[in-house]
């Protein structure tokens, strides 16, 4: 007797989901994990590669307190013609690095177009060196494009997996050098879905990723937040919450703006040449401010105390921005989003000392600051709201949310021409995500071996 025919399967998308949803949390958590342990050696070497060269210039900038405290060492150069070695090692370090930064392979991986062959660990090695010599942008770069580049190469390997890999890898790097892993698996999510169209496929193996990799890599470096605030605010907040995104949007605008400005200004010169100019200016800050060096969440840290006055503070936010205009304008290695941080975090402390009887904390001040300045820079208001409530906690809200909103929408998307949509060593790209492409398709299980988008 024939057995009766069965119904077909009311949701047979959601069988199929569920098949495959097993293999990419478990290789999601692979790759998160190997790419928090490569993150966590990578951080080490940049350690051990600042230490020294710190000792020869004199100058070791603060760690932040989620890695290391705010312990510096300033003594200044043994002689003061030393500083004049960092414009030659910039223009060095230039030709180390592949042109092209993170931004720019996230955009090959996007328009699925292969990279150079060696531009992820050439990028992971200029960043690493610039970094170590007070260049004034993220870590964020280097460590996303290893971790970028391990779950892109995870990905032709095991592509029955179909995809996805890599914004693992990415996700994993980007919260690793943040310690915020939530905040890293949107902000991995949202610097390649622009207009806050989230890709559910991507965000899955985004989040496994991270918090695998900062289970990793916290072990080593430790859990605590880089900027432990812990801040409790009521409704009464919302209208400083308000001020601080308008700065904030003002703030980022003047950086990008004047950024592309100086580029296009800058860009007949050689690019060994222009990262010399960075190197110059670096060098002159370490004869004269030599606090505006380096990253700068320790400064943050340090803004919110009483040792710093409003006008030494104003003086710093001033120096930050200078050096972060001609960074941006010779496209130098890295990422934008510390800087972002930073820039915010010290615009909040100083409104915290001159607002008078409306004055909140300035640690509450510099998080919602720190957390505008992202969302408009980065284009990533998700990922700033995570990261203020990762650092801060929620009770942060009230102030947070209309800063993070207001800077979102007042802060212009970074768009470039056609002509900068591929990225050469002669024309290297900015580090600043696009955002003017349409969103990438989500990856399909196809089984196919090329490398999913992101």
């Amino acid at each position: 007797m024939r057995p009766p025919p069965q119904a077909p399967a009311p949701f047979p998308w959601w069988e199929e989901g569920v098949r495959s949803t097993g293999p990419l949390i478990l290789y999601s958590a692979f790759t998160g994990a190997l790419a928090g342990l490569l993150v966590a050696l990578l951080n080490r070497f940049l350690r051990a590669l600042a230490e020294p060269l710190g000792l020869l210039f004199g100058y070791l900038p603060p760690e932040a307190p989620g890695e290391g405290g705010l312990l510096q060492a300033f003594t200044g150069p043994l002689l003061w013609p030393l500083a004049l070695l960092l414009p030659p090692l910039f223009a060095l370090t230039s030709l180390v690095g592949a042109g092209q930064g993170l931004a720019a392979l996230l955009r090959a991986a996007r328009e699925g177009h292969p990279p150079p062959r060696l531009a992820h660990p050439r990028a992971v090695l200029g960043g690493v060196l610039q970094l170590a010599l007070y260049s004034p942008m993220g870590r964020e770069g280097p460590f996303g494009v290893l971790g970028l580049w391990l779950g892109s190469a995870l990905d032709r390997r095991f592509p029955r997996v179909g995809g996805g890999l890599a914004f693992a890898g990415l996700a994993a790097g980007l919260g690793a050098a943040l310690h915020a892993p939530v905040a890293g698996a949107l902000l991995a999510t949202e610097i390649l879905y622009p207009s806050l169209l989230l890709e559910a496929r991507a965000l899955t193996p985004a989040l496994i990723g991270a918090l695998s990799g900062f289970a990793v890599y916290g072990a080593l470096f430790g859990y605590t937040p880089l900027l432990p605030f812990r801040v409790e605010v009521g409704l009464e907040a919302i209208p400083l919450g308000l001020l601080t995104g308008l700065l904030a949007a003002a703030l980022t605008t003047l950086w990008t703006e004047g950024g592309r400005f100086l580029e296009g200004r800058l860009r007949p010169l050689a690019f060994p040449l222009r990262h010399a100019l960075l190197g110059l200016a670096l060098a002159l800050a370490l004869l004269l401010l030599p606090e505006a060096l380096g990253g700068g969440l320790g400064w943050v840290a340090i803004a919110t105390t009483p040792l710093l006055p409003p006008s030494s503070l104003f003086l710093l936010l001033l120096a930050k921005l200078l050096l972060l205009l001609l960074a941006q304008g010779v496209r130098a290695y890295g990422a934008p989003y510390t800087p972002a941080l930073v820039l915010g975090g010290l615009l909040g402390a100083l409104l915290a000392d001159l607002s008078g009887p409306l004055a909140l904390p300035p640690d509450a001040l510099a998080l919602a600051g720190g957390a505008a300045a992202l969302a408009g820079v980065a284009r990533a208001p998700f990922a700033a709201l995570a990261l203020s409530a990762e650092w801060g906690g929620y009770a942060a809200l009230p102030l947070v949310l209309p800063a993070v909103l207001l800077a979102y929408a007042l802060t212009p998307a970074q768009e470039e021409s056609p002509r900068e949509a591929r990225a050469t060593p002669e024309a290297p790209p900015s580090e600043t995500p696009p955002q003017s492409e349409p969103p990438l398709p989500a990856p399909e299980a196809d089984g196919s071996s090329g490398t999913p988008p992101g």
